[in-house]
């Protein structure tokens, strides 16, 4: 498996499901709590299928 950044911006962030993992549902996270990161979008190759991740970036961000 292989996972591969699809676009990187300066002063990104994630929101804390992406960032907790969310394994305990989404209702447990407050998704208006932001963590700063620089990966947004990611595609992971498993060998069989490709699946391409958005973590949220809202549209109109700056570059």
């Amino acid at each position: 498996m292989e996972i591969k950044a699809v676009k990187f911006r300066k002063d990104g962030f994630y929101g804390q499901p992406f960032v907790m993992g969310g394994e305990e549902g989404a209702d447990k996270f407050d998704n208006n709590i932001r963590y700063r990161g620089s990966m947004q979008n990611y595609l992971i190759d498993t060998g069989d299928e490709f699946i391409l991740v958005d973590t949220g970036l809202p549209a109109g961000t700056p570059e």
